[in-house]
């Protein structure tokens, strides 16, 4: 449940809860005691009124209904019936007509008196009544103490256990998912999902130097190894020459090695993308251009198919290529003689489609998706590093487009990508 939710329904509760216990409190305690002490006081009542009556035939009416009235505590009224008013200590209470009070008449010497009494309930001796403050006081502190128990169970505790989470994750120490549905509960499973992504970053980032000190070693070793021969040992000029060459293409290695690299943090920040509106024909165009002499070289035949009239892109072209080139050489490595490679555009709702296809070796098909990851690569000596297809899925993916690959029926591979219209 929703915390706001959770707090709307704890605020109902809890005002029915004090309803019903202020509600019960008056049924079963006040109540009763009120309504004993109210006939405990018309008994008395009556009882005054029989003994005031007595008094009246021995003594003076005026003063008898003085003294009972300040003996008493009583309010006492006495007219005859000629309307003239005798006693009356207390002229504003009989004009309040919801008081308890006794009447009678009175006959005296021939002539009859009104007489009427009446006395304020004592509710001094109530216990309930005297009780209800701290019966409230006790209510409100059952109702904090829910309040509270309840707060700290949905989003004190949780948010100490956030909290808990974030200071041991500076200690090496991975959070737990939780399986709550609260706001904290999110909150926390957030954290786990942000932990895990900078765990697994941080994982790539490993293999990345990993992998660049490894691709670099290697030729960089071979260079030392020939340098040190060119000026320890007593070689022939064509020796020297050897070596030099040697030198050179570890050295062009180690060029394209660092290109690479550099080229896959450049495609990683997608702000660096430069637009420009380019037709496919003229695009093909060059890419036709660039490759095809260079794979007759090769005895690599390039076709291109596109089926699509006057479509434009805008993209940043210089990337777009480097798609290409990466996929292209790809599949060089693995052609033999008599190689085919064949770009096949289409126009698929939203998307350009594009799908170079090859008859090479094709992939293995548990690893089919694993080559777009960083440093992945099926060559055992890495003369490569294995960032080619994953630059290759950071640009078509900034391109708002996406990329997958699969075998073909020649038993080589498609690798087919979209670019959003």
């Amino acid at each position: 449940m929703k915390m706001k939710s959770a707090t709307l329904l704890l605020v109902i509760s809890v005002f029915f809860l004090n309803f019903i216990l202020i509600g019960g409190y008056f049924r079963y305690f006040l109540i009763p005691q009120l309504r004993e002490a109210v006939e405990n006081n018309s008994e008395q009542l009556n009882q005054d009124m029989e003994e005031l009556l007595n008094a009246y035939h021995k003594q003076d009416l005026y003063e008898t209904s003085k003294t009972f009235a300040q003996e008493r505590n009583l309010s006492i009224y006495l007219e005859n019936t000629s309307g003239e008013v005798i006693f009356n200590n207390n002229p504003d209470i009989w004009k309040h007509k919801s008081i308890y009070y006794v009447t009678t008449f009175l006959q005296l010497d021939k002539q009859i008196y009104l007489v009427k009494i009446f006395r304020d309930t004592n509710t001094t001796n109530i216990p309930a009544l005297n009780n209800f403050i701290l019966f409230e006081i006790l209510v409100i502190l059952i109702i904090v103490c829910i309040i509270f128990e309840s707060t700290n169970q949905r989003i004190i505790s949780p948010i100490e256990k956030v909290q808990r989470s974030i200071k041991n994750y500076k200690f090496g120490i991975k959070p737990s998912r939780t399986n709550g549905k609260t706001e904290i509960d999110v909150i926390q499973n957030n954290f786990v999902d942000l932990v895990d992504a900078l765990e697994e970053e941080k994982e790539k980032q490993n293999r990345i130097i990993a992998s660049i000190s490894h691709d670099i070693k290697t030729p960089l070793t071979a260079i030392m190894g020939y340098s040190d021969r060119l000026l320890k040992a007593n070689i022939s000029e064509e020796k020297k020459l050897d070596y030099i060459e040697k030198i050179h293409n570890k050295a062009l290695t180690l060029k394209d090695l660092t290109e690479e690299f550099d080229d896959y943090l450049s495609c990683n920040l997608k702000d660096t993308l430069k637009r420009e509106t380019i037709e496919i024909d003229e695009f093909l165009n060059q890419i036709n251009k660039d490759y095809k002499e260079e794979l007759q070289e090769k005895n690599i035949k390039l076709t291109i198919t596109n089926t699509i009239e006057k479509g434009i892109m805008h993209v940043d072209t210089s990337k777009l290529k480097r798609v290409f080139s990466n996929i292209i050489s790809n599949s060089v490595r693995f052609l033999d003689k008599k190689g085919k490679i064949h770009i096949y555009v289409k126009e698929v709702d939203k998307y350009f489609e594009f799908t170079i296809s090859d008859n090479g070796k094709g992939v293995p098909e548990q690893d089919l998706n694993k080559i777009f990851e960083p440093l992945f690569t099926s060559d055992p000596s890495r003369k490569i590093s294995g960032l080619g297809l994953s630059i290759c899925k950071e640009i078509v993916e900034s391109h708002g487009g996406y990329i997958y690959a699969r075998n073909n029926k020649d038993n080589g591979l498609d690798v087919i990508f979209t670019i959003r219209k």
